[in-house]
């Protein structure tokens, strides 16, 4: 994921985010199929961690660490 797509989506361009999201939605539901254990509670805690994320891009301050922060959102949820 190259960084001006990630600045885009901290901006507000809705399909920047959207590319973002896609671009890590794999490590994301790995991460949290390896917590919740099952296919279900996986989907559902990417579904949220979409939603999380979405509310607060704009506070991501370094988009080089950008799966970092998805993946802290997930470990928390």
């Amino acid at each position: 994921m190259d960084l001006h797509t990630v600045k885009k989506a901290i901006n507000g361009d809705e399909e920047a985010f959207l590319a973002f999201m896609h671009f890590h939605k794999e490590a994301l539901y790995r991460t949290a199929l390896s917590y919740v254990k099952n296919e279900h509670d996986a989907i559902e805690a990417v579904q949220e961690v979409t939603f999380r994320a979405y509310r607060k891009i704009h506070s991501l301050k370094e988009p080089a660490y950008a799966k970092t922060w998805l993946i802290r959102i997930m470990i928390n949820y």
